[in-house]
Parts: structure tokens; sequence; C-alpha cells
């Protein structure tokens, strides 16, 4: 999608969590996996197309939502 920060099928690593408070994702930091979708619709301030929730997919069949900021490229 044109002005996501990372598209469908792209590896990523989770490099941080953000606010602890609201979503804590801590326990996924240093983790690598597969963007599997941008959601733009659940509430959570998202704005279209540059700032989504990402859900990512881990090898363990795992799968979490994630802001722009907690998420690195693999490359």
């Amino acid at each position: 999608m044109d002005g996501a920060p990372f598209q469908p099928g792209q590896a990523v690593r989770v490099v941080a969590a953000i606010d602890t408070d609201v979503h804590d994702v801590t326990s996924f930091i240093g983790k690598s996996g597969t963007v599997q979708y941008l959601e733009y619709h659940c509430g959570c301030g998202q704005t279209y197309p540059n700032d989504p929730m990402i859900g990512v997919q881990f090898e363990n069949g795992a799968g979490e939502e994630f802001w722009t900021e907690e998420l690195a490229a693999v490359v």
C-alpha cells in the first residue's frame, strides 16, 4: 500500500514497546516475523496510509499488532 511504512509479506523485527500501559509487547522485542496485514479501523488512532497498526505473524504461529515505531525492516 503506497505510503504505508511496511507492506504485507515484508520481514520485520520488533525493536521497541512504545506504550506498555496500553498494549505491552515487550515479550516480542528481538523477535522477527512477517507482516500479514495493515489495520486502519480498530480505533487505536491510526491514520491512512502512513500510520496503521501492523499485524505480524511469527515463526511459532503467534500473531500480534504493532505500531510502526515498534518495528524495523529486516534486510
